[in-house]
């Protein structure tokens, strides 16, 4: 699928619609997100707002599953059942984007300080996500949904997903996940009572709100048919974007709404896969990045989700991890050049652009600037700490990153569960270090934090 050209879906807009566009924004977010526009249409003397949704593009292959379509006939049913949803107006496959209708209100939950007021969202929140879990799975099933039976099901109709978009595709193996998906196929928890349609993606910064009130639960595109703690796992994940301050509170409120036992052992389980979605969906992403994306962003999501996934495989084993020491940085003359190159960006470039969507670009290009010097300044040093941790694995010292990566791969498709522990602390020690390489450029979770269940 081609990468949408904004001429062309803001004329299909007006087509599907029947109104001309008056007024169009490119939406721009510091998480990066896939292509969409806020749009104003005039019909007569009316003025009425729209919301484009825009397929991802070719870089995501998990959208041969979890597609725009398929999220467009999900919402029309949760509509139908009277969950708040945005409704869908068109639809279209060239362009490949969706119009959905405008929901007034504020999307980002760190806005909110009251803590209290933080909570009142929460109990809401619990109180829809119970309403879309009492519907009956027969209904996502007639669109297309798959209704897992055994255990392994439970896990495995979802993982599948994210295995077949990422390993396939990836030019360097990536061994951190390679055990984590090892390990959740080795444990599968018991089913539960029964399946709900579990949004995916859920919590904080999934809903819009306004006056006190979830005004509509947004952001679909990753929903499935699984066991509710899978669910309140991916809440877990929001939290670390969008703190919720009271997380157990959120949980129990779901408890109460719902009528389902919190398990927390599951819940840890599938936090896991719930931290790890995001690095198998970028995996392949990164490794081949278009200048055209959001490419630190995306560098940034990626190492933030390695490092919670191997946090909460840590906690669900019971294993101690501890961060490795960083090196120093060495300031040289490559260093005050990167200084001079980042004045200029900044405040010559950047302070002068007005456009909200040019700024969001540059603002890219300034943290794929730190980046890259952290890996001059430090990144050799932190090559060789890993190197030597995989020596102590595969038995002879790689020669360098990538045969390291192969090596590790190798290793921990061969090992058992006995080394599960010495693995999730190398792969800690790993993560830790890509994270440092990022350091200072990781946008909003620059200094994110997996939240205790309890």
């Amino acid at each position: 699928m081609a990468e949408l050209v904004e001429s062309e879906v803001i004329s299909w807009a007006e087509q599907a619609l029947g109104s001309k566009v008056v007024e169009y924004t490119r939406q721009s977010r510091d998480n990066g997100g896939r292509p969409a526009w806020f749009i104003t249409c005039r019909n007569g003397k009316a003025q009425t707002r729209y919301y484009i949704r825009g397929n991802r593009g070719p870089s995501f292959e998990y959208n041969s599953i979890y597609s725009l379509d398929r999220e467009a006939q999900l919402l029309k049913v949760l509509k139908r059942h009277g969950v708040p949803v945005p409704g869908v107006m068109a639809e279209s496959r060239s362009p490949h984007a969706v119009i959905l209708e405008f929901v007034d209100g504020l999307d980002d939950f760190t806005l909110i300080t009251d803590q209290r007021e933080r909570d009142e969202y929460g109990r809401q929140f619990a109180e829809i996500m119970a309403k879309w879990h009492a519907i009956p799975v027969s209904e996502f099933e007639r669109i297309g949904f798959a209704i897992p039976k055994s255990a392994q099901e439970y896990l495995v109709q979802d993982l599948d997903v994210w295995e077949k978009g990422c390993f396939p595709h990836l030019k360097e193996p990536v061994p951190l996940l390679t055990f984590a998906c090892q390990w959740m196929r080795r444990n599968p928890p018991q089913p539960p009572r029964r399946p709900v349609l579990a949004q995916g993606d859920t919590g904080p910064g999934q809903f819009i709100f306004k006056d006190g009130r979830i005004q509509a639960v947004v952001d679909w595109e990753l929903a499935f048919v699984g066991d509710p703690m899978n669910e309140l796992a991916r809440i877990r994940t929001r939290d670390m974007w969008y703190p919720t301050g009271n997380l157990p509170l959120w949980l129990k409120y779901y408890s109460e709404y719902s009528g389902t036992p919190l398990d927390l052992d599951k819940i840890r389980y599938y936090s896991v896969i719930a931290m790890m979605t995001t690095a198998l969906a970028l995996g392949p992403v990164v490794q081949r990045l278009d200048p055209r994306d959001v490419h630190a962003e995306w560098i940034a999501e990626e190492i933030w989700s390695k490092r919670a996934t191997i946090e909460c495989l840590a906690e669900a084993i019971k294993v101690r991890v501890e961060p490795p020491p960083i090196p120093a940085p060495e300031h040289g003359r490559l260093s005050e050049l990167f200084d001079v190159l980042e004045e200029n960006l900044r405040d010559e470039q950047f302070a002068r652009i007005e456009d909200r969507f040019l700024r969001y670009r540059m603002s890219m290009d300034l943290r794929l600037l730190t980046h890259i010097r952290h890996l001059t300044e430090f990144g050799r040093e932190i090559e060789a700490d890993d190197l030597d941790d995989v020596k102590a694995f595969v038995g002879t010292r790689p020669k360098n990153r990538h045969e390291a990566m192969v090596a590790m791969d190798q290793f921990v498709r061969r090992a058992g569960p006995d080394l599960d522990a010495d693995l999730t602390r190398y792969f800690y020690r790993h993560a830790m270090r890509e994270e440092a390489l990022m350091r200072g450029a990781m946008g909003r979770v620059e200094n994110a934090v997996v939240s205790p269940l309890e």
